[in-house]
């Protein structure tokens, strides 16, 4: 059965043609008694990995713990869209990640599984090949065939179906944001940036002073923030009213900064591309990921897009319907192609 996979810094996430699973790419290291603290984890069953004599909690139950306790110690087997080079532990955690979503081992041979990887970051040296291969190799150590795709080229296969694949694709994640411009099905114009949902909140995190944990459970929370309003005082209590309004304050404005960031290097990648296609028509600008699920996200967008600057003309600017899960459904559509195609190939071949 064809699945895909979609490889963000906070979550991951897999679309099936029957369900889709996601689990928060993070982990807690545990102190104490490593068989005290496993026998305690098992009863809650609460996923853990145990490596160099450590136990680690892994995904939506780390993130818990850490709201929970206050713990600085939240960590992420990924940063700024890619592999963190300073986890030892990455690797582990992600096989295990991986492994949870999968389901354990193929059932068949020959299931797909395409997975999504960003486009080359244009504000940062690092490559993505090792990030890629890394990832190639724990899907195949499941036993499937893993087959790569670009993040923002998946989004527009979910989102630019009904306007023939022409138009433009932003995948707004935790670590990146990955745009693609695309011309009747064709890539014309990949790349990403290394800004995302983590950059803002560390500096909202650094000007406020409160913890990036509670700053991304504001974020994350629909009852706390709006940004087409600004603050929504009658919420608070007087003990933290303040602090809240700062941060909100704060969050409002780094998004914008952010938009701003985003449509500048889309409108400099475009006017210095070699083989840029005509668009006779205006186009949409389709936008997906967990990043612009915040209330009020699509009032910031519009404030910083400036249609006499850009340099084709946009028609409509929306966020994709389920934008947390798009760009996996995209590549969900893709491994079904790719599954249709080998199996078409192979009976062809018995024949």
């Amino acid at each position: 059965m064809a699945k895909g996979l979609d490889c963000g810094t906070s979550f991951y996430i897999c679309a099936t043609e029957d369900s889709i699973k996601k689990q928060r790419n993070a982990f807690l290291t545990v102190d104490g008694d490593p068989n005290q603290v496993k026998r305690m984890l098992k009863r809650q069953r609460i996923p853990f990995v145990e490596k160099t004599g450590k136990v680690h909690i892994v995904g939506e139950h780390a993130f818990n713990y850490a709201q929970i306790f206050g713990s600085a110690d939240l960590r992420r087997p990924m940063r700024s869209g890619l592999l963190n080079p300073k986890e030892r532990d990455a690797l582990p955690i992600l096989n295990a990640i991986v492994g949870e979503l999968l389901d354990g081992k193929a059932k068949t041979k020959g299931e797909v599984v395409t997975y999504c990887v960003p486009a080359a970051p244009i504000d940062q040296e690092r490559r993505v090949d090792y990030h890629e291969d890394v990832l190639k190799a724990i899907i195949e150590g499941y036993g499937y065939s893993a087959k790569p795709i670009g993040e923002s080229v998946a989004l527009a296969y979910e989102g630019l179906v009904d306007n023939n694949l022409t138009g433009i694709a932003i995948s707004m994640g935790a670590g990146m944001c990955n745009i693609a411009v695309m011309y009747a099905g064709m890539t014309a114009l990949s790349f990403s940036v290394a800004r995302g949902g983590d950059w803002i909140d560390e500096n909202v995190a650094n000007d406020t002073g409160v913890s990036k944990a509670k700053v991304q459970h504001i974020k994350e929370n629909a009852k706390l923030i709006d940004l087409s309003k600004g603050v929504q005082e009658d919420i608070y209590g007087e003990s933290d009213g303040e602090e809240q309004k700062n941060v909100l304050h704060a969050i409002r404005s780094y998004y914008g900064v952010l938009v701003n960031y985003l449509l500048s290097n889309l409108t400099h990648q475009f006017e210095g591309a070699d083989k840029m296609p005509n668009f006779p028509d205006s186009v949409p600008i389709i936008i997906g990921g967990g990043t612009c699920l915040v209330k009020g996200f699509i009032d910031i967008f519009n404030e910083q897009f400036d249609q006499d600057k850009f340099p084709i003309p946009v028609k409509e600017i929306k966020i994709i319907e389920d934008s947390h899960t798009a760009v996996s459904r995209g590549c969900l559509s893709e491994a079904q192609l790719i599954e249709e195609e080998e199996n078409e190939e192979s009976n062809s071949t018995e024949d």
